[in-house]
């Protein structure tokens, strides 16, 4: 939860100042021309999806594509785009935050345009806003209402998540469970079957071969292609014609020793109540969460008073405390590891006023960090709950001597001096390509060079020599024949690029690619027989004793793992697919057969034995617990929320209305 949390708030970023700072501009007018769905939640609760809503939708289904795509190493085409992001599948999405908008305002959570904009004025200094508007621009082509309706959503969603989280419960069983399957140690006797050692034992004849290619034709074909030429200018380049000097870093430092000076922290300990919520299981009326709502309040207040009166506060938070997301740890060199990680006795360790302030909002901070040591304050009431907060330690901000920092001073005066060069460059190309049609000669009056790319797919997320498009993709995939772009820019780069060739899809005739044929020919004849071999050597393998025979009986040596995680099963064993699931299934002493790499077209099989298992430490767990428990609550509150969208299509079914155009 912490990290999803952590990454909604980072990745907003600043868009447009106008008048006196960032205000919203005016012109909307009301609800943009047409209307893809319609939602009737009740008699007098109807919503409507317009474009706004739909072209937020889309940014939605094709960012979690490119995330795939970065985390995966698997380049996206445009063909899987389209596969993806249907007119349906987008208008889906966009009813699904329509739903998260309803259950948002029966929770009385509320995000206006409003907070959107404080919340960009508080993450970036005024002196930045000027670059970052041209930036959000050039990038996104948003106007300021749709990028705001964007952030709006994403704010929205956090604080979703969050009233999900104060709600949901992980025991120490949960956490348990999690913590083993992670860490257990595993030790495997197997026997690996290659495909690749058994192309060798396939038969080739050309007539089978033409045969396999009319069966699979369509495995061989190429799809769209393109070529494209680029100038491109990475602020990276221009670094190197910068020059920092002891000088520099030092007036740097003295200007800015704000900006070095580590943040207050506090020691605390905290009892924390959870507000009572209505959940699409346990709906309540407004009186019964009222009345819900004060009787935690009581709860709250008495025991605050019995601490007042000598109550251990550590011996209560055990007893009553109830479970929820704990802040990240703040290192602290006069605590052991152990102690950094106990949550026992309500501890949360030392926190610092910018971690607080994220995660428990304004109020709890302002309180906390007034308090005196040893000070206790009645309980503070949140989004979340109650909280009765004891502060044990203080640690004023101090400021880190220059050595220490030195590297990271020197990055900031070289991102300075760079920075204006960059935007110069980038004026320089925006200027000149206007005047010049030919990429050549563009390149020629800004001292570019020109550069070719190899045949790339159309509507890939990454070429070689740019990198991943990110937000230059769309306007790439927009291009004809001959056409060039205008200057797009992100932080780090400038890229003007031109369509120079395409090449449609097509399936090659058999003489162009039939080394292509043979290989895909012999690939898969040689998987069927490791298979079968594979499978003849499991039915053998009874046992331990079973499996080193039939191996034998194969010419093969059974080998024995050192003790591994789960995690690491591909370093100490081999690439299984679902090796979690199935591992966690199978008892000490069975035998199983898995592929090897990917499941459809593996590069072999592997028949194990499963022969020993030690579970992990108390102790380590006891460390861990904090963690585990968070994660495991991100994991059930991305759960709560998929239930609740799949009720609603469930519950509203004819209530909701789409457009023709969408289905």
């Amino acid at each position: 939860m912490r990290g999803v949390m952590i990454a909604v708030l980072f990745v907003v970023v600043p868009s447009f100042v106008v008048f006196y700072g960032w205000q919203r501009r005016t012109g909307r007018g009301g609800m943009p021309e047409g209307v893809a769905a319609t939602i009737k939640f009740g008699m007098r609760d109807k919503v409507e999806v317009g474009k706004a809503d739909v072209a937020v939708a889309r940014q939605y289904l094709i960012g979690r594509l490119q995330a795939y795509s970065q985390l995966s190493g698997q380049p996206i085409d445009q063909k899987v785009i389209e596969e993806v992001a249907t007119p349906k599948a987008v208008v889906r999405e966009a009813i699904n935050l329509k739903f998260l908008e309803h259950f948002a305002r029966q929770n009385g959570i509320v995000v206006t345009e409003s907070d959107v904009i404080e919340d960009l004025k508080r993450q970036i200094p005024p002196e930045q806003r000027d670059f970052f508007i041209q930036m959000i621009e050039r990038r996104t082509g948003m106007t300021f209402d749709d990028y705001v309706l964007r952030m709006r959503y994403s704010l929205l969603l956090q604080r979703i998540r969050e009233v999900l989280a104060a709600q949901t419960r992980v025991s120490v069983y949960d956490a348990w469970l999690e913590y083993k399957k992670r860490n257990e140690k595993l030790v495997v006797d197997f026997v690996r079957l290659a495909v690749s050692d058994y192309f060798d034992k396939v038969k080739v004849d050309e007539a089978t071969l033409k045969r396999y290619y009319e069966e699979h034709r369509q495995d061989f074909e190429v799809p769209d292609q393109v070529v494209y030429a680029y100038l491109l200018v990475r602020k990276s380049d221009l670094k190197t014609s910068v020059t920092v000097t002891d000088d520099d870093i030092t007036s740097y430092y003295a200007a800015h020793e704000e900006d070095f000076r580590l943040p207050p922290k506090v020691k605390v300990r905290e009892i924390f109540l959870a507000r009572p919520r209505s959940t699409p299981d346990k709906p309540l009326s407004r009186e019964e969460l009222t009345s819900r709502t004060e009787e935690v309040r009581r709860r709250a207040q008495d025991l605050y008073q019995q601490i007042v009166k000598g109550e251990d506060f550590a011996a209560l938070a055990d007893r009553y405390s109830e479970a929820t997301e704990f802040p990240p740890r703040e290192k602290d060199e006069q605590t052991t590891s152990s102690d950094e990680q106990t949550t026992a006795g309500g501890n949360l360790g030392f926190i610092s006023r910018t971690t607080a302030k994220t995660f428990y909002g304004d109020v709890w901070t302002s309180t906390v960090f007034n308090l005196a040591v040893g000070a206790l304050h009645p309980p503070i009431e949140t989004a979340r709950g109650f909280h009765i907060v004891k502060v044990e330690a203080r640690k004023e901000g101090t400021l880190q001597p220059l050595e220490k920092v030195r590297d990271l001073v020197r990055e900031r005066v070289l991102e300075e001096k760079v920075q204006p060069l960059f935007e110069q460059m980038g004026e320089e190309l925006r200027k000149n390509s206007q005047k010049f049609t030919s990429l050549e000669k563009l390149a020629e009056v800004t001292s570019q060079t020109v550069r070719v790319t190899d045949r790339v797919n159309k509507g890939t997320l990454f070429i070689q020599g740019i990198g991943f498009l990110g937000d230059f993709q769309e306007a790439i995939m927009d291009l004809q024949k001959g056409g060039r772009s205008d200057v797009l820019s992100d932080a780090n780069r400038h890229l003007v690029i031109e369509l120079r060739q395409e090449f449609p899809a097509h399936i090659p005739e058999f003489d162009a690619i039939r080394d292509r044929v043979e290989k895909a020919y012999r690939d898969a004849q040689a998987r069927e027989l490791a298979l079968a071999d594979a499978q003849k050597i499991r039915d053998r393998a009874v046992n331990l004793e079973g499996l080193r025979t039939a191996a034998k009986d194969f010419g093969l040596t059974v080998t024995r793992s050192a003790p591994f995680k789960r995690s690491e099963v591909a370093t100490f064993v081999g690439d299984i697919p679902n090796f979690e699931e199935v591992s966690l299934k199978l008892k000490t002493g069975q035998t199983e057969l898995s592929p090897l790499g990917n499941e459809q077209r593996p590069v072999g099989y592997i028949v194990w034995h499963l022969t020993e298992r030690t579970p992990p430490s108390q102790e380590e767990f006891r460390n861990e617990l904090p963690k585990i428990t968070a994660e495991l609550l991100d994991r059930r509150v991305e759960v709560l929320i998929s239930e609740y969208l799949r009720d609603q299509w469930q519950k509203l079914g004819s209530a909701i209305k789409i457009d023709p155009a969408f289905q």
